[in-house]
């Protein structure tokens, strides 16, 4: 018997929905040698191809999920469990989903035994990660689906904590800040740096910087900048610049005043 198995009591694992979560759980489980029995998924290529990288069996319908395994995954899009949950027809396996938004009780009407594995990292199926750095927020509706779950998490992640729906939205709200907009705000740069014909490399060793510094000092601690030491002319230049860019411009005077408020120096400046 494999030593996660012994740990776990999960030896047999189907995810349903091979996107980038799926594919990036399937990738670390297979890594911790637990037998993936199944992706489950809509694009026909996509899963077989998936299913043959973590040698499992695969299937284009929901409706022919492989019954009576040990846990099921399910990392799909939140606006798909409404129509995917139903066609299971689960009784008692332990199903959860990976969600940061959706609660917990969600999974109630499909099975017994219910939780949320929710891995808190960016995913992207052309750029693998090491998972074993990757927190793990986990919640069930029970003590022994609870002690199940961290002992699996435990396998593929070093850091592994028990969170109620709550904390996890919370957490999600947190993430869209510092990684989805963050990410939205280089894309911006890139475009502002590709109209005058320079690289967004340029801006690569500040990003890195930026992003170490958050992490020992504290964000707060970190803020530099014009908005951060009120120096309205150049702020008036940046806006001035920025005429023909209109999102950008409505975005950077947004933000400045946003910064301006939080450093508590004064109110209503742009």
């Amino acid at each position: 018997m494999l030593e996660a198995d012994m740990k776990s009591g999960i030896k047999n694992i189907v995810i349903l929905g091979a996107g980038n979560v799926g594919t990036h759980l399937a990738w670390a489980f297979r890594d911790a040698d637990f037998n993936i029995a199944q992706i489950v998924g809509r694009s026909e290529a996509v899963v077989a191809a998936l299913a043959t990288d973590v040698g499992a069996d695969h299937t284009s319908s929901f409706s022919e999920v492989k019954k009576g395994h040990d846990l099921y995954i399910t990392a799909l899009p939140d606006h798909a469990m409404e129509e995917v949950l139903p066609k299971l027809g689960l009784a008692d396996e332990l199903l959860v989903h990976t969600s940061g938004s959706m609660p917990l009780e969600i999974l109630k009407p499909y099975s017994e035994n219910i939780g949320v594995f929710y891995p808190l990292q960016t995913f992207s199926r052309k750029r693998k990660i090491n998972f074993k750095e990757v927190p793990l927020l986990l919640e069930a509706n029970r003590m022994d689906n609870e002690d199940r779950l961290l002992e699996a998490g435990k396998s593929i992640s070093g850091n592994v904590r028990v969170v109620d729906s709550a904390q996890r939205q919370a957490i999600h709200i947190a993430a869209v800040f510092a990684s989805n907009f963050s990410n939205h705000m280089y894309e911006i740069a890139r475009q502002i740096l590709d109209v005058h014909k320079m690289d967004f490399d340029l801006l690569i060793p500040l990003i890195k910087e930026t992003a170490s510094k958050a992490a020992v000092l504290g964000p707060g601690n970190s803020q530099t900048g014009p908005a951060s030491r009120e120096d309205m002319e150049t702020i008036a230049k940046h806006l001035q610049a920025l005429g023909e860019n209109p999102g950008a411009r409505e975005l950077y005077k947004r933000i400045t005043q946003n910064i301006i408020d939080q450093s508590g120096q004064s109110d209503d400046k742009l």
